[in-house]
């Protein structure tokens, strides 16, 4: 029988503590040489962005996400001191307020979407097992990827190859959503929910397995047994910042087991047209597929923000800002960091905005930014794509900021930006 290792939260406390802090701000070396080596139009935005969040310590994405722990505790360990659950989530709390990363959290997913500030509860996976070492991951996921998630109960006779087409299937849908080029996690077995723990952990330790899909440059995968009638299959995307770091602690030593390496600058180019947001006849004559770089003033408003704003139009209310022939960015940044104008900043799903959209438009509105494509159509409106996860990037292109609205509404509120040479993609809905 093998010796007790005592050991007090206070240690985990520090490990979860700085996990989060290097799952936001630095890329896995395995990661980044992977994205290096992928075709695609804005890969050194992309590798910039890296960069840019390594130098500054500020977090690659301005959806800094939920927090998902993976721990395993030898059963020779003895946890000493807070309960275990509580130091997780007081290292949440603190290190999201310390180092200025947006809060996302809601209290409740329906009856109450007060944003709780302090990004807590952590999503925590607990699993006892032999020996005395513990073993922690932490992983961070925005909220765009994770809508991309499916679930599909095959009938157990289902082929692998019939398994493989469900998972292109739902990649190819997730599209510019899920900030492409993507990590696909495939979890199969169980029951429902143990597929969709398997398809999350495999993101970060799946055994990889090759797929010929569009905009993917990591598939990975993990099984279990399941029930002779069952063939539970689930698929969770992540974007290209796969935002994840892991430690292990023995005999009371902290081992920080992801790799880093110093990431190399990377010139982007400044060479599409410039456009001002006054100059509305420019705007109007804008070709569909034309890239711009906007400068001027705009305004970010996102899902709650939107709710009031629609219901304030349709109940004849004067807005708290005059949004006729400006422009609203699909944005919650981050909050700004000691000499910062704002925090990194990046743009949300457009379409979760599409059933305000016409109002708005309607209201006045010369045009949206966002990311992804629309559900709405035929309105000959003008709408900008921005690139997504490059948040460092695009916070370089905001001058002033300030909370124009809504303050209660944490990072959902409405900010007025003077934004210089934002680049965008011009598209028509």
């Amino acid at each position: 029988m093998g010796l007790k290792q005592s050991l007090n939260t206070d240690i985990i406390y520090k490990v979860i503590y700085n996990l989060i802090e290097q799952a936001n701000t630095n890329l896995p070396k395995a990661v980044y040489e992977k994205l290096s080596n992928f075709e695609c139009n804005y890969r050194d935005k992309i590798l910039k962005n890296a960069h840019l969040a390594q130098n500054t310590k500020r977090p690659l994405c301005q959806d800094t996400g939920q927090v998902i722990v993976f721990i395993e505790t030898g059963q020779d360990v003895i946890l000493q001191g807070e309960y275990l659950e509580d130091t997780i989530n007081r290292a949440v709390r603190d290190c999201y307020k310390d180092k200025c990363y947006r809060k996302s959290t809601v209290c409740d997913a329906i009856f109450d979407r007060t944003n709780k500030s302090d990004n807590t509860p952590a999503l925590i996976h607990f699993r006892l097992v032999k020996g005395d070492e513990i073993s922690i991951l932490v992983g961070i996921k925005g909220g765009g990827a994770e809508n991309m998630t499916s679930l599909k109960m095959f009938n157990p006779t289902a082929n692998y190859a019939e398994i493989l087409d469900f998972v292109k299937e739902q990649v190819i849908s997730a599209g510019e959503n899920a900030c492409p080029p993507m990590s696909v996690g495939i979890g199969a077995g169980g029951c429902a929910e143990t597929a969709a723990y398997l398809a999350k952990y495999a993101l970060f330790c799946g055994k990889n397995v090759e797929i010929d899909i569009p905009n993917v440059f990591e598939t990975r995968i993990m099984t279990a047994p399941t029930h002779i009638a069952c063939l539970p299959v689930c698929v969770n995307i992540s974007c290209h910042s796969l935002r994840y770091a892991s430690a292990k602690i023995k005999n009371g030593e902290i081992i920080y087991t992801k790799e880093f390496q110093k990431y190399d600058d990377v010139k982007t180019g400044q060479n599409a047209r410039q456009i001002r947001t006054n100059d509305l006849s420019a705007l109007k004559n804008l070709k569909n597929g034309e890239e711009i770089l906007l400068s001027g003033t705009i305004f970010t408003a996102r899902d709650a923000a939107h709710q009031r704003l629609a219901e304030m139009i349709d109940n004849d209310c004067i807005l708290p800002v005059n949004l006729k022939d400006k422009i609203i960015f699909y944005a919650g940044p981050c909050p700004a960091s000691k000499g910062e104008i704002i925090g990194p900043v990046g743009p949300t799903t457009s379409k979760r905005m599409d059933k305000f959209a016409p109002r708005l438009y309607e209201y006045g509105v010369i045009a949206t930014i966002g990311k992804g494509d629309r559900t709405i159509n035929g309105l000959n409106k003008l709408y900008f794509k921005a690139t997504g996860g490059i948040a460092c990037v695009l916070q370089q292109c905001v001058k002033s900021s300030r909370i124009a609205a809504f303050e209660d509404l944490g990072a959902e509120a409405i900010y007025e930006l003077e934004v210089e040479k934002l680049p965008l993609k011009t598209v028509w809905i």
